[in-house]
């Protein structure tokens, strides 16, 4: 899985992408026009665990971000930003929120709701051009080997979403089955894709967040996660060392970099979730689906573990945490052994028992 970084030319993507991933965005692997790279997810619980256990190794949770091109106001709905985009499961959405006048602007101004609604109005746009020539498509095509309840049933979907967005609502306002998803997962979407929006402010994000709280609420009751950064503050923190840095958000006000977490929120944008396996060795943070069962878990560590599972022996990390160790959590009844069936919690600790 993905994430797509996406909004306006100068919005602050490339350095949004340098935060996440650490790597500068002309020098990241690149494969027709799109950057790709690696971003770790900063869980204070892995810091917390690695100085109970003090492991060789720490290892955080990572996901796959993608730096597609600019989004381009007024394009044909068929330019080339718009196809990376759509192959993207999720989208970080950089929304301009700083003044600068040695910085362009595509619009002339600096006005974040404004831009954030440009955004949004060409990915619906581009949702309906899509649902409009896939209605058309099925009106000429009956030669596709589908049953005709089931024809039936996706004309009927596709013509709702296309009603939906002709009253320029987006399609995330709409209520789902997952046999519904099925039908139109392919299409890809872009008002229906999980979304964080970043507002880039300057150093005062207090004011920024004051100014734009009507629009944060707005998003938040659509389920967007929003975060304020200052990409500027955010690259000076990179540059220092542990004790500057602490100093300097001291100074600020802030408890850790805004890049921390844009980390969680990007990663549960994607619908992952983390479980532990921790040791002297090797303390590290597992990503996989919500809604996973402990096999499935099991599976991302190894295959045999998936293949052999027998039993996951897990503990809450918080609970752990609590007791101060395993003997302590032990005691306290906070270990638990699971069968196939338990889905994994975000936080679990987990030992698999397996044979093969």
């Amino acid at each position: 899985m993905n994430l797509g970084i996406v909004g306006l030319p100068q919005a602050g993507k490339k350095t949004v992408f340098e935060l996440l991933t650490g790597v500068v965005a002309e020098k990241a692997p690149s494969k027709d026009g799109i950057r790709y790279g690696t971003a770790a997810v900063r869980d204070p619980r892995i810091d917390q665990l690695s100085a109970m256990y003090k492991p060789k190794r720490t290892k955080y949770a990572e996901f796959e971000v993608a730096l597609p091109p600019d989004v381009q106001p007024n394009a044909a709905r068929s330019a080339d930003w718009m196809e990376p985009i759509r192959r993207t499961d999720a989208l970080v959405i950089v929304v301009r929120a700083f003044e600068s006048d040695s910085v362009f602007h595509i619009n002339g101004s600096v006005d974040p709701a404004r831009d954030l609604e440009t955004i949004g109005m060409e990915f619906l746009l581009a949702d309906l051009d899509l649902a409009e020539k896939r209605l058309e498509r099925m009106g000429k095509d009956k030669s596709r080997k589908v049953s005709e309840a089931m024809a039936k049933r996706e004309q009927a979907l596709l013509e709702m979403c296309r009603d939906q967005l002709e009253r320029e609502e987006p399609l995330r306002n709409l209520e789902f089955t997952e046999e519904d998803m099925k039908l139109i997962r392919s299409l890809q979407f872009l008002t229906l894709k999980p979304t964080v929006v970043v507002f880039n402010a300057g150093e005062d994000m207090a004011a920024a967040a004051e100014q734009l709280a009507e629009v944060t609420a707005k998003l938040e009751r659509q389920d967007a996660a929003v975060v304020f950064l200052s990409g500027a503050i955010e690259q000076e923190l990179t540059a220092l060392d542990d004790e500057e840095r602490q100093a300097f958000m001291e100074d600020l006000g802030l408890t850790e970099p805004a890049a921390h977490r844009l980390s969680r929120a990007a990663y549960n944008c994607l619908g992952l979730i983390s479980f532990f396996t921790v040791g002297p060795d090797e303390v590290r943070a597992w990503p996989v689906a919500a809604g996973a069962c402990a096999p499935e878990a099991a599976g991302r560590i190894h295959s045999d573990l998936e293949r052999g599972f027998i039993r996951a022996e897990t503990v809450a990390s918080a609970d752990l945490l609590k007791a101060g160790g395993e003997r302590a959590a032990r005691e306290a009844n906070a270990y638990r052994l699971n069968g196939k069936d338990y889905v994994v919690r975000d936080g679990d600790i987990m030992e698999i028992r397996f044979s093969v």
